[in-house]
């Protein structure tokens, strides 16, 4: 018990800390006091909640998470006061969402039992967003109602990672050692490597139609890297280098912002002030950082650099906790994406092991190309960084595959204990 709180102690020592030195520079209202009580009687009770529930998946994983977004919350609030209470409510509510999942869902091998379910309402949502969705930045990703915006493709995520483990479960064998000879190769057969192709076809054709690369970009390499994950068939990485290259050069030739971010990409000095001013702020921001950085509330990039509170969230961090903050905040992702791992190799069953390495290699993804677009290591994309910057679909999408997470390493830890000692080894 004692180890459950002491981790969470450290995750509010850190908001509490951050909040505490943005009201002494007068740079939050103490209305935030509230919404970081609220946060933190969440938090705590969550820990109690797992003690009640007897809870014996992983201890690191959901603290881990838990100080990513209470860094996020300070800055957030640091950068956009107005967002960071929105934001604190979503934080509330994706934390409840992650208990009332692990809490409903006692036996997450059923989700795996409605596999074409998940493709079709997946490739669904993609449609409706399409037809009806609202276009924000060039992409018709959002749909709006009430004065409120949400993302589809969050939940698309979710019911894509659903699809594939289920299918990649089912199909391993066939998938790995292949049913029809070409050349030196054993390839899958139509029949079995169809539903794949033809769910990845038509989702990533449906982002491309909304102009949403970014996250078109995030779903195709999901898809290749779970793919060889599950089939450990080098092939299938190398088939896809080819297709990035056409598929990135198809976005170059069709659309205009795509020739932009690269163009600003390759040399942001040529319009600093202009197209690349984003970029060029962001590196100004990260440089300025320096080893220590220019202290919370000190720095310059929370007002020059425009959508720091979503796209470039990481560059503040980096300026005002330097070097060793920006680290630390990479160092969290990493821990996360490792134990998403962990929970896999610990995964007593297929379907299981494959869900746990794809929600691993989602968010893995996902960090590495919003770090490496603010960085210039990579063209922009627009994605938000996982529960750091400010999104509601953001947060609610990722604490229901926390959820499912927890799930499986739950129901791992309480499988494996059932196992006579002597095949414990041969479970895992």
């Amino acid at each position: 018990m004692l180890h459950r709180l002491s981790l969470r102690v450290l995750t509010l020592v850190i908001l509490w800390m951050g909040l505490g030195v943005l009201k002494l520079d007068d740079m939050t209202e103490s209305g935030f006091f509230l919404q970081g009580a609220v946060f933190s009687f969440l938090i705590l009770a969550g820990a109690l909640f797992e003690i009640f529930f007897c809870y014996q998946g992983d201890p690191y994983l959901l603290p881990v998470v838990q100080t990513i977004l209470a860094i996020g919350l300070v800055f957030l609030t640091r950068i956009n006061p107005a967002l960071a209470a929105d934001q604190f409510i979503w934080a509330n509510l994706g934390l409840i969402i992650y208990y009332a999942v692990f809490l409903i869902l006692r036996d997450y091998r059923k989700l795996g039992e409605y596999q074409y379910l998940w493709g079709m309402l997946a490739l669904l949502m993609l449609l409706l967003t399409l037809i009806f969705g609202t276009t924000i930045n060039g992409a018709t990703s959002w749909f709006r109602f009430a004065g409120m915006g949400f993302q589809p493709e969050e939940l698309v995520k979710v019911a894509l990672l659903l699809f594939l483990a289920s299918y990649l479960s089912d199909n391993k064998e066939l998938l790995r050692f292949g049913t029809i000879q070409v050349g030196k190769f054993s390839l899958p057969d139509a029949k079995t490597m169809g539903p794949f192709v033809f769910i990845g076809v038509f989702v990533l054709g449906l982002l491309g139609a909304q102009k949403s690369l970014g996250t078109a970009l995030v779903f195709f390499l999901l898809m290749v890297f779970i793919l060889y994950v599950a089939t450990e068939r080098l092939l299938y990485l190398v088939v896809s280098v080819p297709l990035v290259m056409v598929t990135g050069a198809a976005g170059y030739i069709l659309f205009d912002h795509v020739r932009v971010r690269v163009a600003t990409w390759i040399n942001p000095w040529l319009d600093a002030s202009g197209g690349a001013y984003q970029i060029s702020q962001s590196i100004f921001a990260i440089s300025g950082g320096r080893l220590l950085g220019t202290g919370l509330g000190n720095g310059i990039g929370a007002y020059q650099i425009p959508n720091a509170d979503t796209d470039f969230i990481f560059s503040v961090i980096a300026e005002e906790i330097g070097f060793i903050g920006a680290m630390a905040v990479i160092s969290l992702f990493i821990i996360v994406v490792m134990r998403c791992f962990c929970v896999s190799t610990r995964a007593v069953d297929r379907f299981g092991q494959i869900l746990a390495a794809g929600i691993g290699i989602l968010i893995g993804v996902e960090a590495l190309i919003i770090l490496a677009g603010v960085t210039k290591m990579l063209p922009l994309t627009g994605l938000p960084l996982p529960w750091m910057s400010y999104g509601g679909s953001s947060m609610v999408g990722h604490f229901l595959l926390l959820g499912i997470l927890a799930g499986i390493s739950h129901s791992s830890a309480f499988s494996v204990s059932q196992i006579p000692i002597g095949k414990q080894a041969d479970a895992l």
